[in-house]
């Protein structure tokens, strides 16, 4: 709409001149990003964040306005000098930008359960991983940062886990290539938005690999414009949010003087020696710094009408918390798509990346269990005391059957040499640290290039090829006498070189026609990877000064080993959609996979689905409410699968092996056997997972109110798991298709524009998921029991959740033996340890009494984003929560924690005459605690997890050193974090996942958990 008419005949001034404008959407809101073009010319501009723009024309001039989401309009210049144009939005663009598998899908069209989200700030997060920065942000996402360390991936599920043996991560395809890194690899500032495939209805064209969801990356792309660069920038810090209250040792031997005049046992000799050493170091200060996190963006784009391209370039630094640990990534990305003729498009995609992680060689517990007394190296008092000189390094042996004399509280004087205050053979954490150099380096490179040719009009054949090849390297160097005295030095290097090829052909067509709208995908793939893998263990080396391998005296031959294998895969799919009168809606997709990773009876597998909706707001009886703009119902059901399991399960390996050749003993041969401890299964075949999905979208007031709901069931049979086998075969497990579990639940989404005004304007993103799961079958078994690295309890039973914990519920701390004596208990009991419950009431405590304790699934996570703009300011902040989650807290097997941590000292069992709020035990009385629910806590927590501030340089002061815009940004991350009361940690979202909880039958279990970190950065973002 033009602000004033121009009445137009004919031009005698054909000389260009300036046109000023303003561009404004149907609330009279600025609209900023709006492309304006010269009809017929590469004369082109953006309008500004006030949705102002400046560009030279000629009055016969046609300026072409576009913006995504609204319709295209085109405005003769004329006589006008000062053009306003207000844009109205089209529902036919906004559903051109979902994103589904091998295509695009009108959002109002769309059948299935797909979330989306569009960036907007990612890159002003103080985080350097695209992963992390999308916690809490989409519904049915669960993102868990399982440590602090940096650089370190964090855990993704979708809608929960669907297996128990095999991978439970969701595929993550980049610009159409599946890769294997899930979002590592990617600069948070290239992502242009995230689709998310929740149902087997939008993954099931995804096959074998969509069992788990799919996250579907779409990175920037240019536009036609003269080149515009841009710099952005951002620095700042990270430091805990809350670490271990710990009583130093003085504190701990004057707590137990205490507790000795209300009959308490007192300190012993080695807590006296402890307490008379004048010093007092904070370990965990030592183990842990002020942490710095930075990066460094470039970029231009641009392009004309038949060619537009994007390079990008950017540097990420973070430096953690944890010292020793370290991570940067380079990035380099060039993108560009060109129309070589009427019928003939192509376009290429290259991004290599190189990352470092040093990794921390100390774990967190090890900080926090040194006692306070001993230093990190020794000061002028200690080696006094330890004949060890100043500033070497301290270890715990150095204060042993030293002479120490002191005078205690009460007057008694003590002299002894029979003290040891820290009896451990290990090496302070902090000398480990800096005498353990691991590094891990990561070389990545994906190539993509594309042939689109129009065979007819809506018929579009495409021809994609592409490459993504990375090589980790793996390197560590451990000094002599690094762990424990006497130890050899020991070096180690590892290369792995993985090479995956992809080639997708794919044909695509698309018409509308009276009330019908239908459109089809067809094509097949193929897929082939090589992985190569060498490590190299030595010893023994001269010196430490030389750490390549070369100078090792002496080979690890049992850890130096290779590997190569490769894995193929080809695929057939296809998908049809229909919709007529754009309110009935159906959609039906399939895929068949064949994997070299089966054997040849179940070499294919099958993964059909189908869809349909009701737009119910297209009825006439629906029509002129005024309240309800939009009202779908929708449903799916369909197939995926899960391949994820080793290479050649379905044939005995052969392994080197040796043999006694001719008479006597014989000679010692070499030789190859099928001596792996994996029997082959030629039988073995693919996941399934049964997916039916129910859903609504609803919209409100003229867009002021959308909401989306998801109520789902899944259910997967066939699941992959090594199964035990009997000893006879020569082996101890075998790959099998065991048990069936099931998932189901609910997910909520809701968008709110609270205030729209010209200078302020709020909006609200509200998302909420639940995820039930059940074991249902597992063969033939009712339950198994799985057991921690503490013997610790883990239950899979048929009919309840597949992971619980599983042991002795506690009824409080038995006060005396004659309480111990009248009521049922157990021979490990003692007064002051932890009283269990007669679960089964039989009159004793054993193994049948063990009950259900727990399960580390939540009852629901939840995020909400508040987004407000005022002027030139804009203001994003996001709570995200988890609630009703249960950890099983393994900090609390440790004496150390037992004894000092105020959390398990306060209020404790001293004796019968004082014996606490009966709850807390004494130390090490009695049961372990790692076999009741007394280490088992409440995980819920609520994180204020984003908070961006920015501020937009107004135009005239931008232009003033020539940029087209200047963004000031700050940003925080935790600024404030909630713990529940009942935990006693220090990171909720912490979990072990090596070593025994690699296992999937093994959740939840968390010890030595880094803080949470908490980051403040401050950025600018500047484009010209």
């Amino acid at each position: 709409m033009l602000s004033s008419a121009a009445q137009v005949s004919a031009f005698q001034d054909e000389t260009a001149a300036l046109i000023e404008g303003q561009v404004i959407d149907g609330q009279d809101l600025e609209l900023p990003g709006v492309n304006i073009l010269v009809k017929g010319t590469t004369t082109a501009t953006v309008s500004d964040i006030d949705g102002r723009f400046r560009i030279s024309a000629k009055p016969t001039d046609v300026l072409i306005l576009s913006f995504i989401g609204y319709t295209t309009q085109e405005i003769l210049v004329g006589s006008q000098k000062i053009i306003s144009v207000r844009m109205t939005e089209d529902l036919t663009q906004l559903d051109e930008v979902i994103v589904v598998g091998y295509g695009t899908q009108k959002k109002s069209h769309l059948t299935g359960a797909v979330s989306k989200f569009e960036n907007t700030n990612l890159g002003d997060l103080p985080t350097v991983r695209a992963d992390q920065a999308l916690q809490g942000k989409i519904a049915g996402v669960q993102i868990q940062n399982v440590t602090s360390e940096a650089g370190v991936s964090p855990s993704i599920r979708i809608r929960g886990n669907s297996s128990i043996g095999a991978n439970n991560e969701p595929l993550v395809v980049v610009d159409g290539f599946p890769t294997p890194d899930g979002l590592s690899f990617i600069n948070p500032n290239d992502i242009e938005s995230i689709e998310v495939l929740k149902d087997a209805a939008s993954a099931a064209i995804y096959g074998s690999r969509g069992a788990n969801g799919v996250i579907i990356v779409t990175t920037k792309s240019g536009i036609p414009d003269k080149p515009t660069f841009s710099f952005k920038m951002f620095s700042g810090f990270n430091n805990p949010y809350k670490v271990h209250d710990m009583l130093n040792s003085q504190e701990y031997a004057e707590m137990l003087w205490e507790e000795q005049t209300r009959g308490g046992a007192g300190p012993t000799i080695h807590e006296q020696a402890a307490w008379s050493v004048d010093n007092n170091t904070d370990w965990q200060e030592e183990g842990l710094r002020s942490g710095v996190v930075s990066s460094y963006q470039l970029g231009v784009s641009g392009g004309k009408k038949d060619l537009t391209y994007l390079i990008s370039a950017g540097y990420n630094d973070e430096k953690g918390m944890l010292i020793n640990n370290d991570y940067q990534r380079f990035n380099l990305r060039a993108k560009m798509d060109a129309k070589l003729s009427k019928v003939l498009k192509v376009g290429f995609n290259f991004n290599p990346s190189y990352t470092k992680r040093v990794l921390p060689a100390s774990n967190f517990t090890d900080y926090f269990r040194t006692p306070s007394f001993m230093p990190a190296q020794h000061t002028e008092y200690t080696s006094a005391l330890t004949g060890i000189p100043v500033g070497e390094w301290a270890h715990g042996r150095h204060f042993s059957n030293v002479l120490y004399e002191f005078t205690t509280p009460d007057g008694t004087e003590v002299s002894t040499t029979a003290a040891r205050p820290w009896s451990t053979s290990n090496n302070n954490p902090k000398f480990i640290s800096d005498n353990d150099s691991r590094v891990d380096n990561q070389y990545r490179m994906m190539a993509s290039t594309y042939f689109q040719v129009d065979l007819a009009k809506n018929l579009f054949l495409k021809f994609s090829q592409g490459a993504y090849v990375t090589n980790r390297v793996q390197e560590e160097y451990r000094n002599t006498d690094t762990n424990r005295a006497g130890d050899p030095n020991r070096g180690s290097y590892a290369n792995n070189l993985r090479i995956d090829l992809l080639s997708e052909n794919i044909i695509s067509y698309s018409k509308a026609f009276g009330d019908h709208e239908i459109s089809a995908v067809g094509g097949f793939t193929a897929q082939k990877v090589t992985n190569s893998y060498a490590n190299i263990v030595g010893t023994n080396f001269p010196t430490d000064y030389v750490p390549t391998l070369n100078g090792a005296t002496v080979l690890d031959l049992e850890n130096t080993n290779t590997l190569k294998d490769e894995t193929l895969l080809l695929s057939y799919l296809a998908r049809a959609s229909y919709a007529y009168k754009n309110k009935y809606l159906f959609s039906a997709s399939a895929r068949t996979d064949g994997s070299s990773l089966f054997g040849p009876e179940n070499k294919w597998g099958w993964f059909p689905s189908v869809s349909g909706g009701w737009v119910v707001s297209e009825e006439e009886f629906m029509k002129g409410t005024g309240i309800i703009d939009l009202l779908k119902v929708r449903g799916s059901y369909g197939v995926t699968g899960n391949n994820d399991i080793e290479n050649y399960a379905y044939v005995n390996r052969l392994y080197s092996e040796n043999y006694s050749l001719g008479v006597g003993t014989g000679t010692l041969t070499p030789g190859l056997a099928q001596s792996g401890t994996t029997l082959a299964n030629k039988a073995i075949a693919w996941e399934r997972t049964f997916s039916g999905n129910i859903g609504f979208d609803l919209g409100l007031f003229e867009g002021k109110i959308n909401l989306s709901a998801e109520f789902y069931q899944s259910q997967t049979d066939q699941l992959l798991l090594r199964q035990p086998t009997l000893a006879i075969t020569g082996f101890t497990e075998y790959w099998n298709n065991i048990g069936k579990i099931q998932n189901n639940g609910f997910e909520f989404e809701l968008h709110s524009n609270n205030v729209n005004k010209t200078k302020f304007q709020w909006t609200t993103s509200l998302n909420l998921s639940t995820v039930r799961n059940k074991l249902i079958e597992f063969s033939g078994e009712d339950r198994l029991l799985s057991y921690g690295e503490r013997q610790e309890i883990y239950l899979a039973q048929v009919g309840q959740p597949y992971i619980q914990y599983f042991g002795y519920k506690t009824i409080g701390v038995w006060n005396s033996q004659e309480e111990i004596d009248a009521n049922a208990s157990n021979s490990l009991d003692r007064p002051g340890g932890l009283r269990l419950q007669d679960s089964n009431g039989d009159g004793k405590i054993d193994d049948d009494d063990r009950v259900v304790l727990g399960n580390p699934f939540p009852d629901f996570s939840w995020g909400i984003t508040n987004n407000f703009t005022y002027g030139n300011f804009d203001l994003s902040i996001l709570l995200q929560g988890v609630q009703g989650i249960d950890i099983f807290n393994g900090d609390g097997h440790y004496n150390e924690t037992k004894r000092t941590n105020r959390k398990y000292v306060e209020n404790r069992w001293v004796s019968p005459e004082s014996p606490g709020d009966g709850m807390t035990p004494y130390s090490t009385n009695g049961m372990g605690w790692q076999f009741t629910d007394y280490m088992i806590e409440d995980g819920s927590y609520v994180s204020v997890r984003d908070i961006v501030l920015g501020y937009n340089l107004p135009t005239a002061l931008a232009e003033r050193i020539k940029a087209k815009g200047v963004r000031l940004y700050a940003s925080a991350q935790n600024a404030l974090y909630f713990m529940s009361n009942d935990y006693r940690g220090i990171n909720p979202e912490a979990r072990s996942t090596s070593g025994a909880y690699e296992s999937p039958l093994i959740s939840g279990y968390q010890r030595g958990s880094f803080p949470v970190p908490r980051s403040f950065v401050f950025g600018i973002d500047v484009s010209f």
